[in-house]
């Protein structure tokens, strides 16, 4: 398996780790503290205000993994 598909495993782990009501949403608030630890881990230059560009349409609520990987990949995976 390549690196990105393992990195892609580890997130989802993640992702689903933070998800406490079995919803499959997390919060914003725990979606930047996660890319965060991404931008920091992978040595990636952190724009703080990216992902709230990003989701500046949706409302203050939790967002879905499938909402999530457009951000990820664009602004994560992508760099």
């Amino acid at each position: 398996m390549d690196l990105k598909n393992e990195l892609l495993k580890s997130i989802w782990y993640a992702f689903t780790a933070l998800d406490l009501e079995k919803s499959g949403k997390v919060s914003k608030s725990q979606l930047k503290v996660l890319s965060h630890n991404l931008y920091t881990v992978l040595n990636i230059p952190h724009d703080p205000s990216a992902l709230e560009d990003h989701f500046r349409d949706d409302n203050d609520g939790p967002v879905s993994s499938h909402g999530y990987m457009p951000y990820l990949n664009k602004y994560i995976l992508d760099k």
